[in-house]
């Protein structure tokens, strides 16, 4: 079933997101094989070009040498990306290039332009700045995500989304800031590296990086609540979607799109077809020829979106658990 996301005509929902599964050419056109409307190439994380290059600084005899390996590596790490992006702008599908913004500098904006004349056709910006100065307010920090998303739609003519953090102050009033910058869209949401505990080595270790179908539900609040209030902002929903049924969940409160990852792990390529099929075969079932014809009937504005205010438990437990 076709949608449109960033003005972008999709012939599936259903998008690969920013992931190993978008890392190569022989993954990508595994994904498009299997039936993706889009491709989210993996992200570039230039923050781990200045970590070598700070940490040779640091090695006794190797003088100004990191200067060069932050700049060498940035070249060939931009080329490399940059032929993907190439590559994968002659699959078929459209393809979306990924910037993990760390800062609010302008090292972005020359990687945006490059991947616009390289062919991609929308850039998703994956912004997170940690906040650990008990200083900084949140007004702060969210503007630091309107200046870099300013500074990058206008440098670039292709449309540009923004995959926000689960915790903001306001989700409505971030993605009306964002829309005012020029943003043509949001992902909700971004899942970041999460730090666990080995409590017998007491050593640090990654929690699983997957996510669980449980995740959804919070997703379809603010998508519901965004897509009612900034209609003209398109959303892709990222977090938990792992079958047909979520994909249905998060069309019906107003996603333009989905993105999926972790079915792709569980489930392999195939999964990516077979939410497609669910869609279109939920559709007919309930008699809907087009995705516009049923997106957004549970969102906010339905007549029943009074639900998604509640935040507090009424009557769901047992009277006995009381």
């Amino acid at each position: 079933m076709k949608t449109e996301y960033l003005g972008l005509q999709l012939s599936s929902p259903v998008i690969v997101s920013s992931s190993p599964y978008t890392s190569n050419l022989a993954h990508i056109e595994s994904c498009v094989r299997a039936g993706a409307g889009a491709v989210v190439l993996k992200s570039i994380f230039e923050e781990q070009i200045y970590r070598q290059a700070a940490s040779l600084d640091k090695m006794e005899g190797y003088g100004d040498a990191g200067e060069y390996l932050e700049r060498y590596l940035g070249d060939a790490y931009k080329a490399e990306l940059l032929q993907l992006v190439k590559d994968a702008a002659k699959t078929g599908v459209p393809v979306i290039g990924s910037i993990n913004c760390v800062g609010s500098g302008d090292a972005w904006i020359d990687y945006a332009m490059s991947m616009q004349a390289a062919g991609a056709a929308a850039l998703e910006l994956n912004i997170f700045l940690l906040p650990t100065d008990r200083h900084a307010s949140a007004a702060e920090i969210e503007q630091h995500y309107a200046d870099i998303v300013r500074k990058v739609c206008a440098a670039v003519a292709i449309p540009v989304s923004v995959k926000l953090p689960m915790r903001l102050t306001n989700v409505l009033a971030t993605c009306d800031t964002l829309l005012a910058r020029g943003a043509k869209g949001v992902v909700l949401f971004n899942r970041f590296f999460e730090p666990d505990i080995d409590i017998e080595k007491m050593a640090f270790q990654p929690a699983d990086p997957f996510s669980e179908p449980s995740e959804l539900r919070n997703v379809l609040r603010s998508t519901a609540l965004c897509s009612h209030a900034l209609p003209q902002l398109d959303v892709a929903v990222s977090t938990g979607v792992h079958d047909g049924a979520s994909a249905v969940k998060a069309l019906l409160c107003g996603a333009s799109a989905v993105q999926v990852c972790t079915a792709i792990h569980k489930h392999g390529y195939e999964v990516i077809g077979q939410i497609g099929s669910f869609i279109d075969e939920w559709a007919a079932r309930h008699g809907f020829e087009t995705l516009e014809s049923f997106r957004g009937r549970m969102d906010y504005g339905s007549s029943e979106g009074e639900f998604y205010q509640r935040v507090q438990y009424m009557k769901y437990f047992p009277h006995d658990a009381e």
